[in-house]
């Protein structure tokens, strides 16, 4: 009997062995990725949740503030045209 071919048998059987128990190792390192990239997945969407919370009130503040800038721009022409208004009248009883 030939030892060569024992010996390939034994070989491939340890081969076989090791590379079922490192294809495991894997799938069980691919499976806890899987894991930690669904938490922090969650943890970045509670974060983009809180940070449109904390960002929504001064984007309101923003709208108010131009709001009050168009009222003023309104109250400055209006006072303007009224000075106007003013001014011509004033003109007439002088030349009167």
């Amino acid at each position: 009997m030939d030892i060569l071919p024992v010996i390939f048998a034994v070989v491939l059987v340890i081969l076989t062995i090791v590379l079922s128990v490192v294809g495991v190792q894997v799938m069980m390192v691919l499976i806890e990725i899987k894991r930690t990239l669904r938490k922090v997945n969650d943890t970045l969407d509670v974060v983009e949740e809180k940070i449109h919370v904390i960002t929504n009130p001064f984007q309101n503040l923003g709208g108010a503030l131009a709001g009050i800038k168009t009222g003023m721009q309104f109250f400055e022409a209006f006072t303007t045209w009224l000075n106007k208004g003013g001014e011509k009248t004033k003109k007439k009883n002088d030349n009167q």
